[in-house]
């Protein structure tokens, strides 16, 4: 079988539901408000097929625009869906607008869906032993997952898994063959396919096991005991008219002829102008890589640098002349090594007097707090670290659960004065991850004084370069920007416990490795922050509506109770 010839066979609508629900909790926007999450999230996990596999083949399969024939078998199919939000429905033309624009064949079939299509697609390539890869999430098309298909299911991180048949049998206690008995039995709600009442997928997984096929569970309904028993013999109308909606197509009259899906010459350059002209710059930097000729589109963000005031103009120009130039945050694929750091535990006043002024020395610092809750103005502190060298940190023990550790600890109103120090200092620069809960958590254990030094955030910082990540947790983006692999919270601290019943030798090299980590995301981000142009935003409106953010909620706002009764 030639690997090299194998078809890449898009299940269009699927990834495209998936993209746009991927962040119905912070959709994206264009520069005209307009929703651009089904776009992006699509063309961005395209990109990595591009990039990781070097297809030679694509097809992307649309469903019918007609309704189809299980329409007519049943006319509640997908009945209760609910209609296609229109700003998603907006993204739909523009998509195939750019796959087309792309090079890559769109193919769809009145009356058939693209499960229809792909079945069909798969059917040929089999029959000429053919690798056929589907690009799909969706659990129908298991069933076509034989020794030449495979599914290529997106993953969380904008990758790709390699779905086979034992993938299959892993995730869905049955091999692709018994993929449609096991539909048939337990339905479809999202499609509005019956099932049988009663009959969940362990219970199927079961009957399949015992009996080998839904033929095999009738052939054998009468010997099936107690209410299951029951269920199987109601619902047998209902499962073999589950079957029938939901068995695909394998004779759907498309082009058969391989090579008229053959891509001889992506056309990256017209797609990247295209992402462009819908607001997307991040996805057209990324096809705009892979051309060999130069992207004219203007940016939205470009428009905008456009008009800024003169001070930057000279810069902002600079750039415009070569719209390759536009920096957009994206994950490295890192070899990731486990930590290692010179971190140090800070039990007496002088050491930590020391540590401090070298802080002041530098001008800059990276502070992190340890507490037993995730409820900022109710946690008690642990301890925090401080940071202002790459992989030397130091921890400083500040209260535990255990009266026989308290006395090698600075008592905390000691602790909490020293730090003013560098808090009260307006020359400081403090860097943190997630700032407002160490502000807020210092201000709950006694702090009292204003804030004078700068705050500087690198959760926001992730952000603001790369919103559409996943996690913006400090251990994530050590992962996948630093290639450092920290110690997980939850193999130190056991269940029902928390920070403040560690010893001091566990706390340390966690709480230490934070500060670390702090540090250096800031080192990684700081340069990236004014390569991307957003220097006046970070540092003259986030960081400092960070301070007023942490201000408002420690103040906190009164109800009148009575009034509003």
């Amino acid at each position: 079988m030639d690997t090299d010839n194998g078809l890449y066979v898009l299940d269009s609508y699927g990834l495209i539901y998936r993209a746009y629900f991927a962040f119905i909790n912070r959709p994206l926007t264009n520069e005209k408000k307009e929703n651009v999450s089904a776009i992006f999230g699509f063309f961005r996990n395209f990109f990595n097929i591009l990039k990781d596999y070097n297809p030679k083949y694509v097809v992307a399969a649309f469903d019918s625009k007609t309704p189809t024939f299980r329409h007519e078998i049943y006319d509640q199919y997908k009945a209760n869906r609910a209609k296609t939000p229109e700003d998603l429905h907006q993204q739909i033309p523009v998509i195939e607008e750019i796959l087309i624009a792309l090079g890559i064949p769109v193919i769809r079939s009145d009356g058939y869906e693209a499960d229809d299509i792909i079945a069909t697609l798969a059917q040929h390539c089999c029959e000429e032993n053919r690798p056929c890869y589907i690009l799909s999430g969706d659990k129908d098309l298991m069933q076509l997952v034989n020794c030449t298909t495979s599914i290529l299911k997106p993953n969380k991180t904008g990758g790709w898994d390699t779905v086979d048949s034992e993938g299959v049998k892993a995730e869905w206690g049955v091999g692709p063959e018994l993929m449609l008995d096991l539909l048939s039995l337990i339905g479809d709600v999202s499609d509005n396919v019956p099932g049988v009442k009663g009959i969940g997928e362990k219970t199927a997984q079961k009957l399949l096991a015992e009996y080998g096929t839904l033929d095999g569970i009738y052939a054998q309904a009468h010997e099936i005991k107690g209410a299951m028993g029951d269920k199987i013999r109601t619902g047998k109308e209902m499962a073999y008219f589950s079957k029938t909606l939901i068995a695909l197509k394998y004779d759907v009259p498309c082009k058969a002829d391989m090579e008229q899906y053959k891509i001889n010459l992506f056309h990256f350059e017209k797609a990247a102008e295209l992402l462009y002209q819908v607001g997307v710059p991040s996805v057209a930097k990324q096809y705009a890589s892979k051309s060999d000729s130069p992207v004219t589109q203007t940016t939205p963000l470009e428009k905008n640098e456009q008009n800024n005031d003169t001070k930057t103009s000279s810069h902002t120009n600079d750039k415009n002349k070569d719209k390759n130039n536009l920096y957009i945050e994206e994950d490295s694929y890192l070899e990731v090594r486990e930590n290692v750091g010179d971190y140090k535990t800070v039990r007496t006043m002088s050491e930590l007097e020391s540590i401090l002024d070298n802080a002041i020395k530098v001008g800059s610092v990276a502070f992190d707090t340890e507490t037993d809750s995730l409820n900022s103005m109710k946690a008690r502190l642990a301890g925090f670290s401080l940071c202002y060298e790459a992989g030397k940190a130091f921890y400083v023990p500040v209260e535990t659960n255990n009266p026989l550790l308290s006395g090698e600890m600075i008592p905390k109103d000691k602790v909490l004065t020293a730090l003013e120090k560098i808090c009260m200092n307006p020359k400081m620069q403090i860097i943190m991850h997630n700032g407002k809960y160490d502000l807020e958590v210092l201000a709950a254990n006694g702090m009292k004084s204003p804030l004078q030094a700068t705050i500087i955030d690198t959760m926001i910082a992730a952000w603001l370069l790369q919103s559409d990540r996943n996690s913006f947790k400090l251990e994530s983006l050590a992962e996948t920007k630093l290639g450092l692999k920290g110690i997980e919270f939850e193999t130190i601290v056991p269940k029902g416990t928390t920070f403040m019943d560690l010893p001091v030798e566990t706390a340390t090299p966690y709480g230490a490795e934070d500060a670390d980590f702090t540090w250096q995301l800031w080192e990684y981000y700081k340069e990236k922050i004014e390569k991307a142009r957003f220097t006046s935003l970070f540092y003259d409106l986030e960081t400092p509506v960070l301070r007023i953010l942490t201000e408002m909620e420690i103040e906190g706002i009164h109800l009148d109770s009575r009034q509003l009764e």
